[in-house]
């Protein structure tokens, strides 16, 4: 059995994660977790959440949308909350067990919010490829708000398919184009849903509190929300551990990240968690009042 020891993070539980469960997440590329983030975590990221939705978040939702499909990415970097859910909370400690690493590396943390409503899908996709890495400790670990069902934008993934050994072209995200992450060696996704019979699909009811943790190679998607009264709200954070690899990308060149090719994730713009002495952190930026 694999233990999280949680009971020194401000004030969670201890819990646990069994080694079944570490190989149901590396057979089937996703596992869904069990009320890992306690009631008070979900209380600070809800206000934080609303913020966030505020402030700065921008929009997916497809233009003929009558709902609301909207997010953000990188909070971690000016919101104090969603910083310390990065750093204090479970998260990482989850990645790095489930991953078997000796370490894990930040590379983001990522808001979405679906209201009841809301028509414009999560379309077909995996991770990996609008990211700058490539190899298998790569994961997402998302939290939900929200009591969640298909009906309420559930996520839904195709058993088994980070073993495929292919690589998918980025899809837009409603009306966000996804242009500038795209790369002419990736092929592009399959029609998933005119050929449902070829596949076997995972999803989960689940309450706040509940995460899915998945492999960046593992497709998956969703629906509309199609309640007129539930939201659904998560939140992302995505993780590097040992076998991640440097890929050098438009947004990501080995100019600014300060890798080549083929290195180790071993850059301060990918700060480890929890913090270690010898890195120097990167500061929380200011917000103008």
């Amino acid at each position: 059995m694999a233990m999280l020891e949680l009971g020194q993070l401000r004030g969670e539980r201890t819990v646990h994660i069994t080694e079944d469960q570490i190989r149901q997440y590396e057979d089937d590329g996703v596992i869904c977790l069990r009320g890992l983030f306690s009631a008070e975590w979900l209380e600070r990221m809800r206000t934080a959440t609303e913020r966030v939705l505020t402030q700065t978040s921008q929009s997916f939702t497809a233009g003929d949308d009558k709902g609301r499909f909207a997010g953000d990415v990188n909070m971690w970097m000016r919101d104090e909350d969603f910083r310390a859910f990065v750093f204090e909370g479970p998260s990482w400690l989850i990645a790095k067990t489930l991953m078997r690493s000796s370490r894990v590396r930040l590379f983001s943390d990522q808001l979405f919010v679906k209201e009841p409503g809301t028509s414009t899908p999560t379309p077909w996709h995996h991770d990996q490829t609008y990211w700058p890495v490539l190899g298998d400790d790569v994961c997402s670990i998302w939290v939900t708000m929200d009591s969640v069902r298909k009906e309420t934008s559930g996520l839904e993934y195709i058993r088994g398919s980070h073993k495929w050994g292919r690589r998918f072209d980025p899809e837009d995200f409603g009306a966000l184009s996804m242009e500038i992450f795209r790369d002419a060696q990736n092929e592009k996704i399959p029609d998933i849903d005119a050929e449902r019979d070829r596949y076997e699909f995972l999803s989960w009811d689940m309450e706040p509190g509940d995460c899915l943790v998945h492999h960046s190679l593992a497709v998956h998607g969703a629906g509309p929300n199609t309640s007129r009264t539930q939201r659904r709200r998560a939140i992302s954070t995505r993780w590097f551990g040992d076998r991640a690899y440097f890929r050098p990308a438009k947004l990501f060149t080995s100019e600014i990240v300060g890798l080549e090719p083929g290195q180790p994730m071993n850059s301060a713009m990918f700060p480890r968690v929890p913090r270690v002495e010898d890195e120097v952190p990167i500061p929380l930026p200011r917000v103008a009042d």
